[in-house]
């Protein structure tokens, strides 16, 4: 959701923004719930990087470079922060359904749940004719988990023999405060920097049925309060242009650097279509992911985007996929957003310590929900 207000928003005043932003809080919040994880190795080691931070960007599998062109660039490219004309508000927020299928030679087990997805606020507003700033928070990554595991029956004890359970809950957000800066012939560049903090904390239940009692529980936690930044440039106009972002990596959370390009197809109807490159946990495991994105301007008041895109990680059994597709509508002065984003991998090897598997398919599903309301 975001809030852009224009001329009339002089006569409005400050207190039309806040009623405004209060009102959006109210509904983003009834909306949110719960979630549950998208696996058991993510929650116990880097977590679940959130793609959706943007909505536009959530639209386009996850683009970050020229993901958003909204406050929501402070925690994606801050560069692209220099296309906000005078004040933005925004929030957002997404859903999630996601599914775990264990998978041996003779029986697949399969776990799914639904819940919230990502949370964001931000704002942005121009300081002058070259300058932007912001300021804003955003959850960037989810620890959570809740799976119940039966294991095969032992030939001395008919039935399930085993029963193991992982409740995980928490993740990382971040806080930040960022500017971009209109160098000169189409050249931008962006920073933001603040902290990244949050928390995780874990019960492990390891019960034999054979047994009177639970035989063991586990509980642990940790907790993280690191600084962060984002640094970003770009080059180019609205018709062709390239950029990089950088995202810095701390205890619990990935780097990442993003390398993309795009350019307007003028005899095909204005479609815009771009690429990146992005290489998360640099110098160190080197995974690679690659995005192609497409913008396509239906009508004055229409736009939809698509994207698909493959992805690298740990212990995986083949590249995983994404693909996404959103759109907005321009109705006098509220624009309504939407997007659906779907990702899916397979994982080599067993899930919990004592769960026998060939491979694991992790797949999960964000639909994304937005307004911009102009003052």
């Amino acid at each position: 959701m975001k809030l852009s207000p224009s001329r009339v928003s002089i006569r409005t005043g400050t207190d039309s923004i806040i009623s405004m932003i209060l009102l959006q809080l109210f509904i983003v919040f009834c909306f949110v719930g719960s979630s549950e994880g998208y696996g058991y190795h993510d929650a116990l080691n880097m977590g679940n990087s959130i793609d959706v931070i943007s909505i536009r960007s959530a639209a386009m599998v996850g683009i970050r470079v020229f993901g958003s062109d909204g406050p929501t660039a402070l925690f994606l490219n801050p560069a692209s922060l220099h296309s906000i004309d005078r004040f933005e508000g925004s929030i957002s927020t997404s859903s999630i359904a996601w599914t775990e299928e264990v998978i041996d030679s003779t029986y697949i087990v399969q776990r799914s749940d639904i819940g919230l997805g990502s949370l964001s606020g931000a704002i942005a507003f121009r300081t002058g004719p070259d300058i932007v700033l912001s300021g804003g928070f955003a959850k960037v990554s989810d620890h959570q988990y809740n799976g119940t595991h039966y294991m095969p029956d032992d030939p001395c004890h008919p039935g399930i023999d085993i029963i193991e359970t992982l409740d995980a809950s928490g993740g990382l957000w971040e806080a930040l405060g960022g500017l971009s800066w209109d160098l000169k012939n189409n050249f931008v560049v962006g920073m933001s920097a603040g902290m990244r903090l949050g928390k995780a904390e874990y019960i492990y239940i390891f019960d034999r049925l054979y047994t009177p009692e639970v035989d063991s529980i586990s509980n642990w936690s940790w907790e993280a309060s690191d600084f962060c930044y984002h640094a970003g440039i770009l080059i180019g106009d609205d018709a062709t242009g390239i950029g990089a972002s950088y995202t810095s990596g701390s205890d619990h959370y990935e780097s990442r650097i993003s390398i993309a390009g795009r350019a307007r197809a003028e005899h095909i109807h204005n479609i815009r279509m771009g690429f990146e490159g992005e290489v998360i946990s640099i110098f160190e495991a080197n995974y690679f992911n690659g995005k192609l994105s497409l913008e396509a301007p239906i009508r004055r008041d229409v736009n939809l985007f698509a994207g698909v895109g493959f992805y690298e990680g740990e212990n995986m059994n083949r590249v995983g996929t994404a693909f996404s597709v959103g759109g907005n509508y321009t109705f006098k002065r509220i624009m309504f957003e939407c997007a659906m984003f779907h990702s899916g991998r397979s994982r080599k090897g067993t899930s919990f310590p004592h769960e026998y598997s060939d491979i694991v398919d992790d797949s999960w599903t964000q639909f994304c929900f937005g307004m911009t309301y102009i003052l």
